[in-house]
């Protein structure tokens, strides 16, 4: 099985999609009879290209969204042309049997079977939280592109039901395959962990929140909460500045938050390995998730973990997590208050994070994956 798959979000920062793809074809490469080639918009590679340099990607990317929303929507348009257009090229050569479109859209194409992951529908359901030039180009192209799909890939049973039920596709051409969390992420040892709070300035309690610092994942609630909370803890917050308003920040200003809430920046896994294993709780109060990924890596850490019972958060988590209304501070606050104050909580929800991981693994994910490639190949009609 000769497998092209867009490899473009491979060169940009080690987030959401970027991980999915990386992780997904690290395991496909090593099962039998599968040959994998990354096409980046211009050429075919053999090999899986490097991630991004962080620094260099988050600079370029602040310098794009200087521009005004319609020149970046023009030129995002311009280059998915023509990376259709240079596909287009490279699937006559009739060398692949499978194309897995992993971006936005599936592309123009027709005479290869074509397998498109959609993460979510955020784009749909919560325009507000993406920027205006994002949510135009899906606007524009996605009903004119989506019909070329021979077959829907998601992460969670809850994002292919609003598929379904928003979309209209039959449940026959959507499959769920669940994500997991990298072997990277497991319990360190206190040397590291304390290695890392000094370099940040983190004292010994904390709580965590890891993801891109974008409207979606409801820090605004998170600073009310703290706020209420009868537990003065600190909390740090890593992951990349992302997009959008950051009105909780100015709320915080003159506050005793100001100076408890800790701002990492991106950082690489080995670290955030070390920041979930010595927080004394990961807390997620995001507002919709295609799949929720940082709750499994807290948990593969041994780091217990509060959660919105929202979207797809609650078939992650199961009943590993303290799960909590991501429209009610005072219920998150609660939470808190609760999993730094009882002890044996926290252990039994380490306990139980082990075992929910312990469900998931990407050898699955990549076996489940090959096997909807396979089916959609044998159901394509002979060129």
């Amino acid at each position: 099985m000769k497998i092209l798959v867009n490899a473009i979000p491979l060169v940009g920062l080690l987030t959401g999609i970027s991980r999915y793809v990386r992780q997904l074809y690290q395991e496909l490469e090593q099962l039998p009879d599968i040959e994998v080639f990354y096409f980046d918009g211009v050429r075919v590679h053999r090999q899986m290209p490097d991630q991004a340099v962080p620094e260099k990607w988050i600079r370029a990317t602040a310098n794009i969204w200087k521009l005004p929303a319609p020149i970046v929507f023009t030129l995002r348009s311009i280059d998915w042309l023509k990376y259709e257009w240079m596909l287009r090229r490279v699937y006559r050569t009739g060398q692949y049997d499978v194309y897995h479109e992993t971006g936005f859209l599936p592309p123009a194409v027709r005479g290869i079977p074509i397998v498109y992951t959609i993460f979510d529908l955020s784009l749909s359901k919560f325009r507000h939280t993406h920027p205006r030039e994002r949510v135009w180009f899906h606007d524009f192209f996605f009903p004119r592109r989506i019909s070329y799909a021979s077959h829907i890939l998601t992460i969670s049973n809850f994002i292919g039901q609003e598929i379904h039920d928003t979309i209209r596709i039959p449940h026959n051409r959507i499959s769920a395959i669940h994500l997991a969390p990298s072997s990277i992420f497991y319990p360190r040892q206190p040397e590291p962990v304390h290695s890392t709070n000094i370099r940040y300035g983190i004292p010994k309690e904390y709580l965590l929140f890891v993801g891109s610092l974008e409207p979606r994942k409801n820090l605004a609630l998170l600073v009310q909460a703290l706020q209420r909370c009868r537990t003065k803890v600190p909390l740090v917050l890593a992951g990349w500045e992302g997009w959008g308003d950051k009105n909780w920040m100015t709320s915080i200003a003159g506050t005793d938050l100001e100076n408890r809430i800790i701002m990492t920046g991106y950082v690489d896994d080995e670290t955030l390995a070390n920041l979930y294993s010595g927080a004394s709780a990961f807390v997620y109060p995001s507002i919709y998730e295609g799949f929720g990924l940082p709750i499994l890596e807290a948990m593969a850490c041994g780091c217990p973990v509060i959660c919105s019972k929202a979207a797809s958060m609650p078939e992650v988590a199961g009943d590993s997590a303290i799960q909590i209304d991501p429209a009610n501070p005072d219920d998150l606050a609660a939470a808190i208050d609760r999993i730094m104050s009882d002890a044996e909580l926290r252990r039994r929800l380490i306990e139980k994070g082990f075992s929910r991981t312990g469900q998931f693994s990407w050898r699955k994910t990549a076996v489940s994956t090959s096997a909807v490639f396979e089916k959609i190949i044998s159901e394509a009609p002979r060129r």
